[in-house]
């Protein structure tokens, strides 16, 4: 009996400790997986890198804690295997770690972006209202002419520099954006939500304002509308740079849409600067008594200019008269001192005239000085001077003779 029930003992005691060692293998295989899955779920639900350095710790903990039942866990998860499920991890964390590090960044630039813009807009804003203060002064100064040629000129100025400070923001959007690529692009697409604002927008706001400065009559001269053109001119050949990254990146569901409407205000403000310009230049030689041919176009321009050097180089071939040098003279010094000299590279770069159509009106104009300059009377003059003499002397010894 006492045989027996040792026996019994002992085999209740090795089946417990079996089932406890079966249920302790168990319970192994579920922390592993439960472990395995809440590391999961939490690298897929970071949002930052500062949280990914804290689960690069525990992945190693995991490997360091389970790795001596390693067997134990491949039967359990077969066909998967423990430094499978663990490498799973670290691919799983390194690619979340790029993805973050990568819209952190994004977040950054449109951080930046936005701080930029920002400081952009309030100084764009100030400017205007100083613009919009000052051309109410000269509306209401009208009857005091001083002042009001004052505040012209102080509008005039204020615009200039309007126009340096676009031209520095033209240049800071176009380094930072044409050699952007397209995951840069896609990078900071993924962050626009955040931007109350962005450069496109921008750009739209300062052609409207533009297009409506060109409208208003607010004492603008032709120098004024010949640097609108040139502005005109930069603006559009920094949109031809950089108008398609622009369009993708802050623009990305109609890209072609945002494309075609900057493209479309760029063209009405030509329009609205041409209307004055074409004018304008007119008005400008014609007060310095050059009546040129009518003209409504670059091209016309040019072509008025040509056709009045022409005329005026047979008008000369033909009288070479005082009169007609002075003419030449008028033309030259307004040519050479004004248009040249103060508008040239504005009127190239508005693309009203080239530097090889200012040097084909300079040949001609040195053809025309040559026929214009009158024929000098003293050899001739002289001539019948010394002939007279003669002909006295010689009837003078005539006379004595007889």
């Amino acid at each position: 009996m006492k045989t027996t029930f040792s026996t019994i003992v002992a085999l209740l005691f090795v089946t417990s400790a079996t089932l406890y060692a079966q249920q302790s293998d168990y319970q192994i295989q579920q922390d592993f997986r439960a472990n395995h899955a809440e590391l999961t779920e939490r690298i897929n639900a970071a949002t930052s890198t500062d949280e990914l350095s804290d689960i690069s710790i525990d992945i190693d903990a995991l490997e360091a804690d389970y790795s001596e039942y390693s067997s134990l866990i491949n039967a359990a998860v077969y066909p998967d295997t423990f430094s499978g499920m663990v490498r799973d991890l670290r691919n799983r964390y390194n690619a979340t770690s790029v993805n973050l590090t990568a819209l952190e960044q994004a977040n950054e630039r449109i951080d930046d972006l936005m701080a930029q813009v920002d400081d952009f807009r309030n100084r764009l804003a100030e400017m205007d209202e100083e613009i919009a203060d000052l051309k109410q002064q000269i509306d209401r100064s009208s009857a005091n002419e001083r002042r009001q040629a004052a505040l012209i000129r102080q509008y005039r100025q204020n615009v200039e520099q309007r126009d340096t400070f676009v031209t520095d923001v033209l240049e800071q959007l176009m380094s930072r954006y044409q050699e952007v690529d397209s995951a840069t692009q896609d990078e900071i697409a993924a962050a626009l939500e955040r931007m109350s604002d962005n450069p496109i927008e921008l750009l739209k706001t300062i052609i409207a304002e533009y297009t409506n400065m060109a409208d208003q009559d607010s004492g603008l001269e032709t120098p004024d509308f010949v640097r609108m053109r040139a502005q005109h001119g930069y603006f559009s050949d920094v949109w031809n740079r950089i108008g398609d990254r622009l369009a993708n990146t802050f623009a990305p569901d109609n890209p072609v849409q945002a494309r075609q409407e900057v493209t479309d205000m760029l063209a009405a403000w030509l329009a609205s600067i041409d209307n004055k310009l074409w004018n304008a230049l007119t008005t400008s030689f014609n007060q310095n008594g050059i009546e040129l041919p009518p003209f409504t176009s670059a091209s016309t321009f040019n072509n008025a200019l040509n056709q009045y050097v022409d005329n005026a180089i047979e008008v000369s071939r033909e009288s070479n008269s005082e009169e007609d040098y002075q003419v030449y003279r008028n033309f030259a010094n307004y040519w050479n001192n004004t248009v040249k000299a103060q508008w040239g590279e504005l009127l190239v770069n508005g693309g009203i005239l080239s530097t090889s159509d200012m040097a084909a009106i300079d040949v001609k104009l040195n053809e025309w000085g040559e026929n214009a300059t009158p024929t000098s009377n003293l050899m001739f003059i002289l001539f019948l001077i010394s002939l007279a003499v003669i002909i006295g002397l010689v009837v003078l010894l005539v006379t004595k003779k007889s």
